[in-house]
């Protein structure tokens, strides 16, 4: 069997592992953005012209070509005609998309054509550096000092002259002169927006290569591992096909991996001779199945706590959008791009509430999906805000997707791995029972005797419980029929004119009163006692100091003791064990005091029916500190109870004539009423007597010790 330590302590660990990851997830947004704001502070163009002269591009590292740019709206100008051209420019914040320019130049609706321009001022270095151009929406022609560098699509003045294609390049030159003159060309007739909206890098060849180098090896290792993880997961799902989440799970990873193949560096696109617009087409395809596949995957996980209606909806809408971008072109479903994002942004909000749900009733697992999913969900807003610019950074979903994922293998790994546990628990505990089986078979041989034994006495038991049913049903006919034979035979003798006189006639009025009285005593205690054992009666408690209860139960018996020629003594004693002698003022209990005084009298009136004239009658308090409880014994010098009655006083009916039960007049219900009293207020009731010379009744309750001590009054506040 699995140690249970043992399962805690790896619990514990994988919760410090999630939480690692999720810190090292989060560190490459603090860095953006702290060195954003060195580079863009420090180092930006002004009016068309960077100064970096002070810039060791050894030292300093490459540097990100933001500020100000010279901009000619609607205007395709080659170097040498911007050599000869003489105002008409207008400076622009790059980076950052022509739709947001002002209107007098700006494009608006993002269609139109533009050339950029930057001075660069450097020292001279023979060392070759290298500028890392990015995806520019949609095509694009570069030079610096004249010379044509770099070049994606077709840049033309229409949609019919122009040609979108695009993916990031780094290309080198020489930099042996003090000025660098950048020029761009920009078109877009097929994309929401245009123009230079993701920042230039400049530095050295060997840094910039490098870095390209290092993001193309990041980007493939999360394009293979989705590729991987994607295959395996539907090849789980085709071998084991009750784990529908695993193909839910599959779909989502090779979706993702689509996704990234064709956004950002945009691999596929290189390797394939995939065009342009069935890139973007893959890409915005991409959105909704991934809010399908992402919330069908949660929903298999924890189908307890998901919508099954829910589904409907995603993949309704999600089919919808899927369809759009199939039916139209680039132009129109990339105006819509906020709803896409926002689709996906409520799908995952909604996943991370199911999942809420599923932590809070502890399913197993869904710690992991929830982090996850939080963190899938602000790569989404991420990337809202980086495609709208209102916040200049980079995508992360896929590598918000790929933590995701990353979650999900831990799940699914605790779930095989909990099955190959319980697979070799069984195993084990299979081969321990063919080894043990004899040891096995005596050792239920012994628990069967042990069995039959408590069922004998259970029997037993039965067998006696069933005498006294017998013995309670007797005595209550016999309790009943008495009294009404007698009430006959008196209303008998005066029908028959026995009773002549009116002396006589009150003389029977008043017995036949006392037996109708008993019958009422006696109906009245079996409704109580019912109430009690049924549990329907209602205990008003109330804190009471035991010296003032010592002292009011004393005050209120001993007129009837003294009257019936009895002394009686109310003392308080301690404990052996007790090593601090407590005050009965500083002792506190929980009672009814009516319900606590009927029991107290029914005590002190059968030790005064049963004790001789000269006798003595003695309650003794004592407080435990080991139980912490009040111990009142209740002792006459009567007659005692022989040892045969003794175990039965508390039962109905029993009116033995030692049995504390048989006065005259009782009920035979007293001390059975007394008992479920105690018992109701969590104590017990017990006897002891020596025959012809004491009896002792103790009961015990539950208090509690104030250290302080409570006023000496009967009914403390609660």
């Amino acid at each position: 069997m699995s140690n249970p330590r043992l399962q805690k302590r790896r619990e514990n660990l994988i919760r410090r592992l999630l939480i690692v990851i999720i810190l090292f997830m989060s560190l490459p947004l603090g860095l953006a953005g702290c060195s954003g704001s060195r580079e863009t502070n420090d180092h930006a163009a002004d009016r068309g012209t960077l100064d970096l002269r002070n810039w060791s591009f050894e030292e300093d590292g490459a540097i990100s070509l933001d500020g100000e740019w010279a901009f000619f709206p609607r205007q395709l100008l080659a170097p040498e005609q911007l050599s000869a051209q003489r105002g008409g420019e207008h400076y622009v914040n790059v980076p950052k998309s022509w739709n947001s320019y002002p209107k007098g130049y700006g494009l608006s609706d993002g269609q139109g054509y533009a050339t950029y321009r930057l001075k660069i001022r450097i020292d001279p270095t023979k060392k070759v550096l290298a500028i890392r151009v990015p995806n520019i929406y949609s095509a694009y022609t570069m030079w610096i000092n004249g010379e044509m560098l770099a070049s994606k699509g077709k840049v033309g003045t229409s949609e019919e002259l122009s040609q979108a294609d695009q993916y990031p390049v780094v290309v080198a030159f020489k930099a042996d002169t003090d000025e660098l003159d950048l020029v761009v060309q920009v078109s877009n007739f097929q994309h929401r927006k245009g123009g230079i909206w993701v920042d230039f890098k400049l530095g050295e060849s060997g840094t910039l290569f490098r870095m390209q180098n290092w993001s193309a090896a990041q980007d493939m290792s999360i394009l293979g591992s989705l590729l991987i993880i994607g295959i395996y997961h539907i090849g789980l799902y085709a071998f084991r096909r009750q784990e529908k989440f695993t193909i839910h799970f599959g779909l989502l990873c090779l979706i993702i991996a689509l996704r990234a193949g064709v956004t950002g560096d945009s691999y596929l696109l290189q390797i394939f001779p995939i065009s342009w617009e069935m890139g973007l087409k893959l890409g915005y395809i991409s959105l909704p199945l991934c809010a399908i596949s992402g919330y069908l995957y949660v929903f298999q996980l924890f189908p307890q706590d998901g919508s099954k209606k829910a589904i409907k909806w995603v993949m309704g809408i999600g089919l919808l959008l899927t369809l759009i971008v199939v039916m139209f072109p680039a132009i129109v479903y990339s105006q819509i791009l906020l709803l896409f994002q926002s689709f996906v942004l409520v799908v995952g909000l909604y996943s991370l509430v199911v999942l809420v749900a599923a932590r809070v009733n502890r399913r197993e697992g869904a710690t992991f999906v929830l982090a996850g999913m939080a963190v899938f969900v602000m790569t989404v807003l991420n990337d809202v805000l980086f495609y709208n610019e209102w916040l200049v950074y980079t995508q992360l979903v896929p590598l918000g997707l790929f933590f995701f994922i990353l979650m999900q293998s831990f799940i699914i790994s605790t779930r095989f791995s909990s099955a190959l546990r319980k697979g070799e628990l069984v195993s084990n505990q299979l081969r321990e029972l063919n080894t043990h089986l004899e040891e096995r078979i005596e050792e239920r041989t012994d628990t069967l005797k042990k069995t039959n034994q408590t069922l004998e006495k259970a029997n037993r038991e039965l067998g006696r419980m069933e005498t006294s049913r017998r013995h309670f049903m007797t005595n209550i006919s016999h309790d009943l029929r008495t009294p009404i034979t007698l009430l006959q035979g008196y209303l008998e003798a005066i029908q028959d004119g026995v009773v002549n006189t009116e002396e006589q006639r009150q003389r029977y009025v008043r017995m036949m009163l006392g037996k109708v009285s008993g019958l009422e005593r006696l109906i009245r205690d079996l409704f109580e006692l019912s109430k009690l054992e049924a549990g329907q009666l209602r205990f008003d408690k109330a804190s009471v100091c035991l010296s003032a209860w010592m002292e009011q139960l004393c005050e209120q018996y001993e007129i009837d003791v003294r009257s019936a020629g009895l002394a009686l003594d109310c003392t308080f004693i301690h404990g052996e064990e007790d090593a601090v002698q407590v005050d009965p003022q500083q002792i506190k209990l929980q009672l009814d005091l009516p319900r606590m005084d009927q029991v107290i009298a029914n005590l002190v009136y059968n030790a005064i029916k049963h004790t001789q004239a000269g006798g003595r009658i003695t309650l003794t308090f004592s407080y435990s500190h080991l139980t912490k409880e009040v111990l009142l014994h209740v002792t006459d010098s009567g007659i005692g109870i022989e040892a045969e009655h003794l175990p039965f006083i508390f039962d109905r009916f029993y009116k033995k004539e030692m049995s504390r039960n048989s006065a005259e007049g009782s009920s035979g219900l007293g001390l059975a009423i007394a008992k479920e009293i105690i018992e109701a207020h969590g104590g017990k009731i017990g006897a002891s007597s020596e025959p012809g010379r004491s009896t002792t009744i103790w009961l015990s309750l539950p208090a509690s010790q104030n250290e302080k001590g409570v006023k000496n009054s009967l009914i403390q506040p609660v």
